[in-house]
């Protein structure tokens, strides 16, 4: 059964640095840990949507397109009978830190890809980072100066 469905955006900087939040100890899930601007969607609403809302929401950044990086599927942490159905999307963004407001977390940081892996992932960013960092997708953001 899948328990809830969220959106979550891997934005890559001009340095091919991936934004990633520090959440903080009240988080449901991956408290003090590390993820991806992103959240619930709500009823109604497109993934998409929801994609573009919570990286406003939760950065203050906006950006003109999200590809979708697919639909991912993991076990819920709360009840081990259910499952979250993960809708990731991809961008680019010419924003610096400087650009970057806290709208949530303890954190939220363009890191480099060696920096990323190193940190305390979430659930999400351990299905998705490896994956992500890997594909042809993120070397084309990486390389696109």
């Amino acid at each position: 059964m899948i328990e809830r469905r969220v959106a979550v955006v891997l934005l890559v900087d001009p340095q091919g640095r991936i934004l990633m939040q520090h959440r903080d100890s009240k988080a449901r899930v991956a408290a003090n840990q590390w993820a991806f601007p992103g959240g619930a969607i709500e009823p109604g609403e497109e993934p998409i949507e929801a994609a573009h809302r919570e990286l406003l929401e939760e950065t203050g950044l906006t950006v003109a397109e999200l590809t979708p990086y697919g639909v991912h599927h993991r076990p819920s942490v709360l009840n081990a009978d259910n499952t979250v159905e993960i809708h990731a999307y991809y961008g680019a963004t010419d924003a610096t830190q400087d650009d970057v407001v806290l709208g949530e977390g303890q954190a939220m940081v363009f890191l480099t890809p060696e920096e990323a892996v190193e940190r305390d992932l979430g659930v999400t960013a351990v299905l998705l980072l490896p994956t992500f960092l890997a594909s042809d997708e993120y070397s084309a953001l990486r390389n696109r100066y």
